[in-house]
This record gives C-alpha cells, structure tokens and sequence, in this order.
C-alpha cells in the first residue's frame, strides 16, 4: 500500500486526540470539511472520486489568490488502523503521510504522523518537516475541536438529521 522506500521522512508527529477511533474515521473520510474548516490551509476542495474506504480530490491551496493546487489522495486501511494521504499532482506531488491510531480508551486516541517526501538536501528536509508539523499541529487542533463537539452531541441525542 506504501511506496515510502523511495521516500524521505522528514518528521514525525505524535499527539493523543480526546476523540473516539470512530469520530477519526469520520473525520479522515470527510473531504468536505477541508476550506470549511481548515480555511487556512486550504480554500476549496473538489471531488475526483470516492469510495467507502478512500476519496481523492484536487485541493486549492489557501489564499486562493497563489493559485496553488494539488491532487489529495486519502486511502484507509481500517482494519490496521492506519492510512495515507498521497500528493499525487500538483503542490507537494510525490509526498506522503502516514497517520497510525492508537485507541487508548471509547473517547481518547493516540496518533502517530510520518511525513514523508521525494529525496531532499538536509536544510530543506528539515524545512519541510518543520512545515508539516506546524501545519498538521493546526489541523488537528482544529478537527479535534470538531469531533469533541460532534461526540458532545451524539451524547445528547442528536443524530445526523437533526440541527444542531
């Protein structure tokens, strides 16, 4: 499923989300959710195709303005509790990031981020990898905000059909 021997990691990221296994798989299959909720990374997102276990779509960059662009592909491997998101055009083409889930409890779990990229001189892989875990710092703090909110209101009886 990994083509990461040809890959440079560049950094690793850990983190333990207060938020279920099920919320993450929710929010890893959600493509909609990038420019709404991650404005700052990204400013629109348009569907190429999707599956129940992986979705790929063309993602402009935030500001919209640069113009920048590229081709995102999300594939799960639920079972191992594990998946990738590949650039496979566009912005940042040939890298991927693997994100391992670790349940720690019904509500808490522990991740682990490996970003890699195509072969880069030590400065700029160590540039890159900064990058990524200020950016992924955000997205997370962001989803998470989400998931807790959303498990507060399965908590409470609301379902997916109903305002909130």
């Amino acid at each position: 499923m990994t083509n990461n021997e040809s890959l440079t990691l560049v950094a690793t990221y850990r983190r333990t989300l207060h938020a279920s296994v099920a919320r993450v798989w929710e929010n890893v299959l959600d493509w909609e959710h990038l420019p709404w909720l991650h404005r700052s990374a990204f400013a629109a997102a348009e569907l190429v195709e999707q599956t129940p276990e992986s979705w790929r779509a063309w993602v402009t960059l935030a500001p919209a303005a640069r113009g920048k662009r590229a081709l995102i592909e999300i594939q799960t491997d639920m079972p191992n509790l594990r998946y990738w998101s590949r650039t496979r055009a566009g912005q940042g083409a040939g890298s991927e990031v693997l994100t391992m889930l670790s349940p720690t409890d019904e509500r808490t779990t522990n991740i682990v981020v490996e970003f890699r990229t195509p072969a880069l001189p030590p400065e700029k892989a160590n540039a890159v990898g900064a990058a990524y875990l200020q950016l992924y710092q955000r997205l997370w703090d962001e989803d998470e905000r989400m998931m807790i909110r959303k498990q507060m209101l399965l908590d409470k009886g609301w379902s997916e059909g109903k305002s909130a």
